[in-house]
């Protein structure tokens, strides 16, 4: 397999966002973090991000096959076999259980790994199965929020901003999950049967590429969007209350997550609308995800300590310059630089 095919293999690019759950635990744990810890968390989101990716790419193998955009991954056109991915998927539990204990972390911090991998195996087998679709996709979004304080719990212990910051994944996944990639990939789902949240509320394709909106999509999208904003503004100070003057947010910290609350409604209201072209949502989409992350790391951030913040910033960004999207824009550069025949 070529470069390319192993950083789709591995889904090299998203990475990040796995990367940063374990260290935005750790940064809010009541305890320092030292370079082995972070290290160590680090190798762990690599197994756990294998683990979750590549089943979720065996159990979906017969759908993907028919998606377009999946056709170049290296299991949908057989350049890796399935049993060469079971393999890589089972050897992961092995090496989590290998990393956690040079953690020298505790039974509560492996119980909160065992979930992360159960809950996300789980969802991984009935995600698009289940008669009730949010419920899985809770599911989804709590074996996230465990791997996020699998990181607190091998630091410390867990605090307020860590419990609070756990549940701005569990909201962010169902935001994520249940409408984003929902209606991303709405036309192939509801075509073959697949049971996802924005179908369950309602959402149906027609051609050639838009889809409409139903008024409980919306009210579910906006409703959910509504508590990650409140979970995002109360995160920084939650262990505050009841606030003086001196304990408020600063002007600034305040400004930029008002400013990422509003361009987060803005995104959601251009993704919710009825008769959406597909064509042109694929930036939206991204965008509304990482808008949504920002607000999480802008909470999240000045709490750390250095270490743990490039940390957090290194590990989301690096890998997007793995991405497909990336790599044809660069080729795209390069033809565009080539002599012409004259």
């Amino acid at each position: 397999m070529t470069r390319r095919d192993w950083f789709r293999f591995g889904h090299v690019a998203i990475w990040g966002y796995t990367a940063v759950l374990p260290l935005i635990g750790a940064g809010t744990a009541n305890g320092l973090a030292t370079g082995w810890q972070v290290a160590g968390l680090l190798a762990t989101a690599v197994a756990y991000h294998l683990f979750a990716y590549l089943l979720n790419d065996l159990v979906d193998l017969p759908l993907d096959k028919t998606q377009p955009s999946r056709q170049d991954y290296p299991l949908v056109s057989g350049r890796v076999t399935v049993r060469q991915v079971r393999v890589w998927v089972a050897v992961q539990l092995p090496i989590l259980l290998l990393l956690w204990w040079m953690l020298g972390a505790d039974g509560l911090s492996l119980l909160s790994l065992a979930w992360a991998v159960s809950g996300m195996t789980l969802y991984n087998l009935y995600g698009k199965r289940s008669p009730l679709p949010p419920l899985t996709d809770l599911v989804q979004g709590s074996s996230w929020a465990a791997f996020l304080l699998f990181g607190a719990l091998v630091v410390g212990q867990p605090t307020p901003q860590s419990w609070m910051a756990a549940g701005f994944i569990i909201v962010y996944i169902l935001l994520v999950n249940g409408i984003n990639s929902s209606l991303r990939d709405l036309a192939n789902d509801y075509a073959f049967g697949a049971r996802t949240t924005a179908i369950w509320l309602g959402a149906r394709p027609f051609p050639p590429d838009q889809f409409t909106i139903p008024i409980r999509l919306r009210l579910y999208a906006f409703f959910w969007q509504t508590v990650l904003i409140l979970l995002g503004s109360i995160l920084p100070v939650i262990d505050k209350f009841p606030l003086s003057r001196s304990e408020q947010l600063p002007w600034w910290l305040e400004l930029i997550l008002r400013i990422l609350s509003i361009q987060c409604y803005v995104l959601l209201w251009q993704i919710t609308r009825k008769k959406s072209p597909m064509r042109d949502m694929a930036i939206v989409l991204m965008g509304h995800n990482i808008c949504m992350l920002f607000m999480l790391f802008t909470a999240v951030l000045p709490l750390t300590n250095p270490l743990i913040r490039w940390a957090i910033i290194l590990a989301f960004t690096l890998p997007l310059l793995t991405s497909d999207w990336l790599a044809e824009k660069w080729v795209h550069s390069r033809l565009t630089q080539l002599p012409t025949e004259r």
